[in-house]
């Protein structure tokens, strides 16, 4: 089984992919009518506070939310609501922008040694991993014409 995270608007391609999607959001779309798993959602007061800044929305969702779990336990569990199968938990935010199941993921990762990423489509993985290697390649740069003068 391989645990992934994603959005609520990707949950048909997911589906389509073989992907169990599992809602951890407190509160779920009205017209969500999967798995939904609130061990991992953050709390209510959480989600209303706002004065509250990203580093104590952080701080507050890794000790009240993820303190007093075990690891073990969470994979468990998310197995056995898919069935074994590859799982992709689910919320509203889309990749790029901050969500709480990026600080989920990274738990997971860091407590088990799974690796959680954001599911892509097939098109959005090559060109990731395209991305990946320009960037690892080495830059050359090209003598100028009108070097040394």
């Amino acid at each position: 089984m391989q645990i992934f995270t994603s959005y609520f608007g990707r949950k048909a391609q997911l589906e389509r992919a073989g992907i169990v999607p599992i809602c951890i959001a407190l509160w779920k779309p009205r017209w969500y009518q999967g798995i939904h798993y609130l061990t991992v959602a953050p709390k209510a007061f959480m989600l209303r506070d706002e004065n509250q800044t990203q580093e104590q929305y952080i701080e507050r969702y890794n000790r009240l939310v993820l303190g007093p779990l075990r690891v073990e336990n969470v994979v468990r569990d998310i197995e056995a609501l898919s069935g074994g199968r590859d799982a992709a938990l689910l919320c509203y935010e889309k990749p790029g922008d901050f969500c709480h199941r990026h600080l989920l993921a990274k738990w997971i990762t860091e407590q088990s040694g799974l690796e959680v990423t954001e599911w892509m489509t097939e098109e959005e993985s090559r060109a990731e991993e395209l991305r990946r290697k320009q960037e690892a390649e080495p830059s050359i740069e090209e003598p100028s014409l009108f070097d040394g003068f």
